[in-house]
């Protein structure tokens, strides 16, 4: 598709369909960014989420940080930096910004002679640290303490249940992947692996932001089955798009979380975290105790979590490419939940952008009146 063709097709209103594999998530939601194991005191991550790069860094405090990936004197990327105390330096002039995104420091006499520093500020986000990943707050700041992270009572409770999280990227939208771990109805892709089988619609609603989903299907042949003990309830699903988070449980014993780091139109960073209740050594009826679970786990996630993933991905970069090549063509779709996520995804872009242009029209008219405040009167 040309550039010229791009430009026609984003100013004209789109399909659904289509409009939702333009839209970024809104960013006035949590979002996980890294696995917490990857940030250790002094080390800097560069995440990026829907185009904006950024620097996460540990203090020597402990504490991760999260600052816009430059250098506000000549630009340079804050990851080609070091971590000095609990700031960041760049590596360039030795200009150092705290966690607020504050220039406090310039390793040179023009900084060093100063009784005062100038305000020189980039963008900083909140941090939290929760469940082994460190999450970022992208959107309005000032909103960030009324928004909680997802809970997830397995792993909030006193005996927590172990977990051993996948980081994978997948050059896809965000929107496919949404769709692809909700529509039970591509068996066909898994007949090899069978981790569920002859799946049928039961039923799906819509609660506010969470739109649920409820199939009847049979895990007897998926090798996990295998490790519980107990296999009833073994023929149903409930999943959720928990905007815009994602999750699946099967009967209590079986659960996973999605949480999506959108980088932008055609990537995302996907942190899969699957929960398993009780289960027991196959053939047995030996419980494996959580002390020694998570090693298991990691087994499990290479051997066969993995590879079944690798499936979709396939898959998912399959359709991202399809989309590209044939972005005017009709797409006709026979699962009902599907249009209801794209109309969710859709309604919170659209508030996003409403609640961003209403913030920067209002920092605009402030700065504004501030300016006239200082301006010298007229004689």
């Amino acid at each position: 598709m040309s550039e010229a063709e791009k430009s026609q097709n984003k100013s004209r209103v789109l399909p659904r369909a289509q409009q939702v594999r333009r839209v970024q998530t809104s960013g006035n939601y949590w979002y996980a960014a890294e696995l917490s194991k990857n940030l250790k005191p002094g080390d800097i991550k560069e995440v990026i989420y829907w185009g904006k790069s950024i620097a996460l860094f540990r203090g020597q405090d402990g504490q991760v940080r999260a600052v816009e990936n430059r250098c506000a004197h000549r630009q340079l990327a804050l990851t080609k930096g070091v971590v000095e105390g609990n700031n960041i330096t760049c590596q360039y002039h030795g200009w150092q910004y705290d966690g607020c995104g504050r220039c406090v420091s310039i390793d040179h006499e023009l900084g060093k002679n100063r009784s005062r520093m100038p305000k020189i500020e980039i963008e900083a986000y909140p941090v939290k640290e929760r469940y082994g990943l460190v999450w970022i707050f992208p959107g309005n700041p000032e909103l960030a303490d009324t928004v909680p992270l997802p809970a997830i009572p397995q792993l909030d409770q006193a005996n927590p249940w172990p977990v051993v999280p996948i980081d994978v990227t997948i050059k896809s939208h965000f929107s496919m992947i949404v769709e692809n771990v909700c529509d039970f109805n591509h068996a066909y892709l898994h007949r090899r692996k069978q981790p569920f089988t002859q799946p049928v619609l039961n039923k799906y609603w819509r609660e506010n932001e969470t739109i649920h989903v409820l199939y009847d299907t049979s895990f007897h042949n998926s090798p996990i089955a295998r490790l519980f003990a107990d296999h009833s309830g073994l023929d149903q699903i409930h999943l959720w798009y928990q905007y815009p988070y994602q999750g699946s449980d099967i009967a209590g014993k079986y659960l996973h979380w999605l949480f999506m780091l959108p980088q932008d139109e055609r990537t995302t960073r996907c942190f899969f975290l699957f929960l398993f209740g009780p289960i027991h050594i196959p053939g047995t009826k030996v419980s494996i105790p959580n002390a020694v679970k998570a090693p298991f786990l990691a087994l499990a996630n290479q051997l066969y979590i993995k590879p079944l993933l690798a499936e979709d991905m396939w898959a998912l970069e399959a359709e991202q490419k399809g989309f590209d090549l044939h972005f005017d063509n009709p797409f006709y779709e026979l699962n009902p939940i599907v249009p209801e996520f794209q109309t969710l995804t859709i309604e919170r872009h659209e508030t996003y952008q409403a609640e961003t242009l209403t913030r920067q029209l209002t920092k605009k008219a402030q700065a504004s009146k501030a300016s006239g405040a200082n301006a010298p009167a007229a004689e």
